[in-house]
């Protein structure tokens, strides 16, 4: 009988043009009848095979047509450009390749030939998955910059470097298309920030130094700005460690002078506010007390001041000297200088005091 599931050939007869002919039928395993089980079983055990086979290759047909852009959003290209901006090809020269082994592997992604988007002509090399830029691969824009590295869902996630037309680039990690996480970017003039990032900004630890190397701030970021504690140093050696807000010295904070004067003390925008000492080279010091009295003259309420002491004297900060002179008078009648100190004044907006002393 041989074996059963195979094609079995019959013959029919058929009269054509006053011939007899007598032709092959042939019989489908399907179509095979037999009341023996054990063909009945054969023959369906064949049918499932041929059944399974059909289903992977429609679901493989699926995959395949999943991988690649719809085709009215990029269309594969032959040639890819081989020069890049003249600024880029220059960065990637100092550079070197990119190193893809520092970005994840995406499970069942493919990698297909380059695609040119439709909307703004930008070119992709790469892997794709459901229909969009999933894995390892590098964007050409149409401006000449250029990004290698993590892609999910169409947008750059992970580990990835993007060089700009500029010049500049930042290499590092992604959230969404934007710098989050730790990285590196660098200016054009060599002036660069190493840190965190959150949403393109500037955001947590970090050190932000200058071109020609003239300072190095080494603190912390707020979206974008200094904020926190920092230390800021300059190439001529005078330096500041303490608070800032908003980019400015906040708070309590030190800076020393090239000349190794120091001051240590509150400072707000900037500026020396409140309590503080200040210590020349040659000894001398100026001590800011943070307790404030008001004064009174005639019937008016002068100024809040702060008792000021500099070299173990006493004496009132006050906005303007002449108002000082009349309030130090005003202090001596009321018995507030300190015992054996004598009494002057100082101007708020700088740190040498006059040289007229009131006794």
């Amino acid at each position: 009988m041989g074996t059963v599931c195979k094609t079995i050939h019959k013959t029919q007869i058929v009269e054509t043009d006053g011939f007899v002919l007598e032709q092959p039928i042939e019989t489908k395993p399907f179509e095979i009848k037999s009341n023996l089980p054990e063909v009945q079983e054969m023959c369906a055990t064949k049918i499932q095979a041929l059944y399974r086979g059909h289903s992977v290759r429609k679901q493989n047909k699926e995959v395949e047509e999943s991988f690649p852009p719809l085709q009215d959003v990029a269309l594969p290209i032959e040639q890819v450009p081989e020069i890049y901006h003249h600024a880029v090809s220059k960065v990637l020269l100092q550079l070197g390749p990119f190193d893809y082994s520092k970005c994840s592997t995406m499970v069942g992604a493919k990698t297909l030939p380059p695609y040119q988007f439709l909307d703004k002509g930008g070119i992709y090399i790469g892997q794709w998955k459901n229909h969009q830029r999933n894995g390892k691969g590098k964007y050409i824009f149409p401006d000449g910059s250029l990004y290698e590295g993590y892609w999910v869902d169409d947008k750059a996630n992970g580990y990835g470097r993007l060089i700009v037309n500029s010049g500049d680039y930042y290499e590092g990690e992604w959230k969404n298309d934007k710098n989050d996480g730790y990285g590196v970017y660098v200016h054009f003039d060599k002036s660069r920030y190493e840190g965190f990032w959150k949403d393109d900004n500037r955001h947590g630890q970090g050190t932000e130094t200058w071109a020609d190397n003239s300072a190095v701030y080494d603190g912390s970021f707020y979206m974008g700005v200094k904020e926190g504690y920092g230390i800021y140093k300059w190439a001529d050696g005078s330096n500041y460690a303490g608070g800032f807000r908003n980019n400015q010295f906040q708070g309590q904070g030190v800076y020393i002078w090239p000349d190794g004067s120091k001051y240590e003390g509150y400072w707000q925008n900037n500026k020396m506010n409140g309590q503080g000492e200040m210590i020349w080279i040659d000894g001398r010091k100026y001590i800011v007390i943070r307790t404030t009295k008001r004064m009174v003259m005639g019937n008016s309420i002068g100024l809040m001041v702060e008792f000021i002491k500099v070299n173990g004297k006493m004496g009132c900060n006050m906005e303007k000297e002449s108002t000082q002179i009349k309030m130090v008078k005003k202090f001596q009648e009321s018995g507030l200088k300190g015992k054996g100190d004598d009494l002057f004044c100082i101007t708020q907006s700088s740190l040498t005091y006059t040289n007229q002393i009131y006794k």
